[in-house]
């Protein structure tokens, strides 16, 4: 984190502020006390996939958990090729 007065902040607010998007804290100063911080907004979930915010269906979940735990049918199409 930086630490800058509010004078320097005056002087070049531009700056600061793309410091501050730029995932960077400051923090702003009054004759040595801090008075103030600038912190970058947090990123925004990724929304225009639709499968990213999607559910699941209660049936689909139970239905999925039913079918967990077999055999991996990779390995079965590769044994099944062997065998010829």
């Amino acid at each position: 984190m930086v630490a800058i007065s509010i004078h320097e902040l005056h002087e070049h607010t531009d700056l600061w502020v793309r410091k501050a998007a730029a995932r960077e804290d400051v923090l702003i100063t009054d004759n040595g006390h801090a008075v103030a911080k600038i912190v970058p907004i947090p990123p925004e979930p990724n929304t225009s996939n639709p499968f990213l915010t999607r559910k699941v269906l209660p049936g689909f979940a139970d239905l999925q958990a039913s079918l967990s735990g077999g055999t991996d049918s990779s390995k079965a199409v590769s044994e099944m090729r062997d065998e010829r």
